[in-house]
């Protein structure tokens, strides 16, 4: 692939992503809502939703499959640009904040899902903190076993 097509692609990803975020801006204040004075609740449910959003587009199975297509076509630049885009959770993370904002304040029902996305993120982490404390538990008990056996020995 052309590095330096493909770069370009990227940068001007960029200024489609700042167009976005000004478009959103100006009908978030059409709509009389200003983002600056949202409460720590609302922006607790927006981080959650983001980070479960992310996670799953990025390291869940159910988009492994788009995941593949767009790296088995890297060589068409704005694909490549995509393909970047979905396989970097900061990358993705930003723009995923973005739809969750847009879902939570402008589309219509769109809060129910940014709460499922929030409470599942919620649960994703007590799964990950369950799962770091057993392997711990684990690493403590193999470590208790070596040690008895040692001064056994």
């Amino acid at each position: 692939m052309n590095d330096r097509k493909h770069q370009a692609w990227n940068f001007w990803s960029a200024f489609v992503f700042f167009g976005l975020v000004a478009f959103m801006g100006y009908l978030l204040e059409k709509k009389g809502i200003d983002i600056k004075e949202i409460t720590l609740k609302e922006a607790t449910i927006l981080i959650l939703a983001s980070y479960r959003m992310t996670r799953i587009l990025v390291f869940e199975k159910i988009f492994k499959y788009f995941r593949d297509v767009l790296k088995r076509r890297e060589d068409l630049y704005i694909v490549g640009t995509l393909s970047s885009i979905i396989t970097c959770p900061w990358c993705l993370g930003v723009w995923v904040t973005l739809f969750i904002i847009v879902l939570y304040f402008l589309v219509p029902y769109g809060d129910l899902l940014v709460y499922v996305l929030a409470l599942a993120g919620i649960a994703s982490l007590v799964i990950l903190f369950s799962n770091l404390m057993h392997m711990r538990t684990e690493g403590k008990q193999r470590e208790h076993r070596i040690s008895k056996n040692n001064h056994l020995s």
